[in-house]
């Protein structure tokens, strides 16, 4: 499936300002031109724009639109990684089901034929019994224990794999952003050096500039097609990383538009994205504590401490052995008159009753091994919980430092950046359209505001996943 993003506005103000110079030279021009020549330059400008929307029809798909709330629901909904561990809480929870169940007495019966059991000389009688196993020391209970503490635990690891698809869908659907937004880019910037081009034949046509220029301004066209080939490349990849997180089936090609271009828009004041740059961050100080109670990994590993400890319960309780019982009814079938007068009265029935019982004894081995190994890991959690508290503060710290350097330069492009190359670009296209300017001034003025800008589309990608890196460390939605 290809997730494409339409309505991208990235650098409208620009686009209008270089569409108003275009006709703006023709202008200028035509006083030197005669008519027919700017019949043929108003043809050829026309012909450009009705090839690109040519190739903006051939690629038209089916569509439909998606918000980034929408998106987080239906990952939520939809993810394959959240359906397979939801089985893991119907799983944990059979296992309290199986902690909390008596074990099922056993049935025997013996009951034989033939001399062996007739003959009183073989003494072998009938018998019938039950047997028991009962656990002591506790056994059942601490299983109990032990089982529901590891149904907590499951309900947490669900919760941070919920967590991380979020903060994965986020990250996925900004990137869809960008690479829609870059696409948008490449064909701004190709855009305008067609018109360059149509300013450079226009001068050509009328003997004012020699073919040179014509041929380097076709060539500045043609570099943008490669460019072209890797933003569609992006644009593939970026939607197949969305369509897994919202687990959908490639089945054909689609476009899915997004409702929130973030700030590749210039003129956009906000977005569900990401915060404003303008918007003021909170102290370093206050999300520290926070993360700390909010972190679902924290919490994860908090509560398989706590699993842990009941293992050692349940380790230590195997030192008691349990109990094997064993009892039943016996009665003998012996014939009343025994052959070869092996007894010379009438046998009776000698019925009874008898009980067994059986016991390990821990002599040799009490368990020493079960008992270290759970201890040993119980430990072990809180070297790992205090590590991760550890790596909490350090993520904190450096996505924060990251979002602080990056929403600085976001208003830096914004303000200054942008708007100066701008103004320059345009006053080098102007001065060549008029023939105060040569071309290789114009293009070296369009390829600078071209790389500021491309630098401007870097700087808000590396915004995006300070925020995201922030979203992830925090362990909180980012609420916009």
């Amino acid at each position: 499936m290809i997730l494409k993003l339409n309505n991208v506005k990235f650098l409208v103000k620009s686009r209008w300002i270089l569409s108003t110079v275009t006709y703006l030279t023709i202008f200028y021009n035509c006083l030197n031109l005669n008519s027919e020549s700017l019949a043929n330059v108003q043809v050829q400008v026309e012909k450009n724009d009705t090839t690109s929307n040519n190739a903006n029809i051939n690629n038209s798909l089916p569509q439909q639109i998606i918000s980034l709330e929408s998106a987080f629901t239906k990952a939520n909904q939809e993810n394959k990684e959240i359906f397979i561990a939801k089985y893991n809480l119907a799983i944990a929870k059979s296992q309290i089901t199986i902690a909390k169940a008596i074990a099922n007495p056993r049935f025997s019966l013996q009951y034989g034929f033939g001399p062996a059991f007739t003959i009183i000389l073989a003494g072998n009688p009938q018998q019938f019994g039950l047997q028991f196993d009962i656990p002591t020391a506790g056994k059942r209970s601490k299983n109990i224990n032990l089982a529901n503490s590891n149904y907590e635990l499951t309900k947490f690891q669900l919760e941070a794999l919920l967590f991380d698809i979020h903060n994965r869908t986020r990250r996925a659907y900004a990137d869809l952003v960008a690479a829609e937004a870059y696409e948008d880019l490449i064909e701004a910037q190709r855009r305008s050096a067609l018109e360059l081009q149509t300013i450079a034949k226009m001068r050509y046509d009328a003997g004012k500039s020699p073919m040179s220029e014509v041929l380097l301004s076709k060539l500045g066209v043609i570099q943008f097609d490669i460019q072209r080939k890797q933003a569609k490349t992006r644009l593939k990849q970026a939607s197949a990383t969305l369509t897994q997180l919202l687990g959908e089936t490639p089945k054909r090609v689609e476009i899915i538009n997004v409702d929130d271009n973030g700030l590749f828009n210039l003129t956009a004041n906000k977005s569900s994205i990401v915060p404003s740059p303008k918007l003021d961050l909170p102290k370093l100080d206050e999300l520290l504590p926070m993360a700390k109670a909010q972190r679902p990994d924290l919490k994860t590993l908090i509560q398989q401490a706590y699993s842990d400890k009941q293992a050692i319960a349940v380790a230590k309780a195997k030192r008691i052995p349990d109990l094997f019982i064993d009892s039943g009814y016996q009665f003998t079938t012996f014939l009343k008159h025994q052959p070869y007068d092996a007894y010379p009265y009438s046998v009776p029935n000698s019925p009874g009753c008898y009980l067994n019982v059986e016991v390990e004894l821990p002599i040799l081995y009490q368990y020493q091994g079960e008992i270290m190994q759970s201890k040993e890991t119980w430990l072990q959690d809180f070297d790992q919980i205090n590590q991760l508290k550890l790596q909490i503060a350090c993520d904190i710290v450096v996505s924060y430092e990251a979002v602080q350097v990056t929403r600085a330069n976001v208003i830096k492009y914004q303000l200054e950046l942008i708007p100066k190359a701008l103004k320059v670009s345009n006053l080098a296209f102007k001065s060549y359209a008029v023939g105060k300017g040569d071309l290789s001034a114009a293009i070296l003025a369009r390829q600078q505001y071209q790389q500021i800008l491309a630098s401007y589309f870097d700087t808000i990608v590396a915004y995006q996943n300070a925020w995201a890196d922030l979203e992830k460390a925090m362990g909180v939605s980012l609420k916009l």
